[in-house]
């Protein structure tokens, strides 16, 4: 088998994504798709269904809603803590890929992806002739196959790559590269491969790295994986479905409007050869008994199309709002809980899986500046739709007042309604509250 081969399951993973990645295309990549999506009507002419084609309008309802699901957890910034590394923990927030890309920038693209696909994820690396490490968003498209052990860690991953290499003195070319990393109890080497005209050869062999893990961390969707599987369903795919369904049911209405908005010349009792001039200034010669009249649509297809079609609509919208659904506590897929004090809904889990990933990533980083303790803790919003307005806010100063809220619940309520700063410890209120007092 070629390197560059998918393994069946993740070839599998990888169609059962065909869709999501054709609607995350959008409007010109549906459209070029034709009859995949928009079906060749029976009896149908092909020049008919090309006009109608070009006046299909898809709308991309699940690209609009995962976009602002994906904006909730960054409204405040992410913020890394840590006792004895502040100063780089507040370097890689500003950069963290060595380009200028923010740590908010990095979390953002990985979330959205694993809305989209259901999993996403982290890569930690550093550039074989030294320089400063980098972690980078690695798509679940880009995984070629992968083993884990019987603690579901990985021992093996093969990722494909591209690469854009000087053709002659001006021209460039794009070539395909794959990147194979192995794991033998904490010995971890990674090898390169690159295609050719013979196929892909191997130009970079079982090189030593600097790390004793893997450097691919996943953020996940759900609070649940499969023992076993990298990958867990975007949760997106009945969203694209809908979206799709809603794309031909449009196209449909828009067709039977175009048919229908003009009304035909219904006429009897003239010769068939007949010329017929119609306008303010022509008249009609027909037999005695001839009859002319304008026959329309009454408006009930119509009508019906678009009832049907903002029924739909209205269902999307149910199910961008149930991402947003509290369902009480529950556990992460990577082991973090979130308390049923804590807003608990799809995109919280995805925020504390993205945090719970990120730290271990964080780690990797540190290591390869040679920091043996690192101690990065990362605080992602999960608080959504909680308000601030002065009733609120003079409802929980009278519940404090009056003995009936603890002062730490109090901050705590504070805090989840952008009032005090993302990274307020109660702790160290409670020190600084002590001092003072002394």
């Amino acid at each position: 088998m070629s390197v560059d081969i998918k393994t069946p399951r993740c070839q599998k993973f990888y169609s059962d994504r065909e869709t999501i990645r054709d609607v995350r295309g959008g409007a010109e990549v549906i459209r070029s798709l034709g009859v995949k999506y928009l079906p060749l009507e029976p009896r149908e002419h092909p020049e008919d269904y090309k006009r109608r084609l070009a006046r299909s309008l898809f709308i991309n309802f699940t690209e609009d809603m995962v976009k602002d699901l994906s904006a909730k957890p960054f409204v405040r910034p992410i913020v890394i803590r840590s006792k004895l590394h502040q100063s780089i923990a507040d370097d890689i927030v500003k950069r963290v890929d060595g380009r200028g890309t923010s740590l908010a920038g990095l979390c953002s693209a990985v979330f959205e992806d694993a809305v989209w696909n259901g999993t996403s994820f982290f890569a930690v690396d550093c550039a074989v002739n030294g320089g400063l490490p980098y972690i980078y968003h690695l798509s679940a498209d880009k995984i070629l196959g992968f083993k884990l052990d019987e603690d579901d860690r990985l021992t093996e991953i093969r990722i494909a790559e591209t690469t854009i290499v000087p053709d002659g003195e001006w021209g460039e070319e794009e070539v395909g590269r794959v990147r194979v990393f192995k794991r033998t109890g904490e010995v971890v080497t990674w090898s390169l491969w690159e295609n050719g005209d013979s196929g892909y050869r191997q130009v970079v062999a079982d090189q030593p790295f600097a790390l004793k893990v893997i450097p691919i961390f996943p953020v996940h969707s759900s609070a649940v994986v499969p023992s076993g599987e990298l990958f867990v369903p975007s949760p997106v795919r009945d969203l694209v479905r809908e979206n799709l369904e809603h794309y031909r049911k449009l196209s449909d209405y828009s067709n039977i409007l175009h048919l229908t908005s003009c009304p035909s010349i219904f006429i009897t009792g003239i010769e068939s050869d007949q010329q017929i001039v119609i306008g303010a200034s022509a008249a009609v010669i027909g037999q005695v008994g001839a009859t002319m009249a304008y026959v329309e649509s009454n408006g009930s297809a119509t009508g019906a199309g678009r009832e049907a079609i903002q029924d739909l609509e209205r269902k999307m919208k149910s199910r961008g709002a149930g991402f947003l659904e509290n369902t009480g506590a529950t556990e992460t897929a990577t082991g973090r809980a979130l308390e049923a004090g804590q807003t608990n809904n799809k995109v919280a889990i995805i925020a504390t899986n993205e945090a719970s990933a990120l730290e271990p990533a964080l780690a990797a980083y540190a290591y390869f500046l040679k920091i043996a303790n690192p101690d990065f803790i990362v605080d992602i919003n999960t608080d959504y739709g909680i308000t601030s307005n002065p009733e609120e806010l003079t409802a929980l100063a009278s519940a404090r007042t009056m003995g009936d809220l603890s002062r730490e619940d109090y901050l705590q309520e504070m805090k989840r309604r952008g009032i005090l700063r993302n990274e307020f410890s109660l702790a160290d209120n409670e020190d600084r509250i002590a001092t003072e007092m002394v």
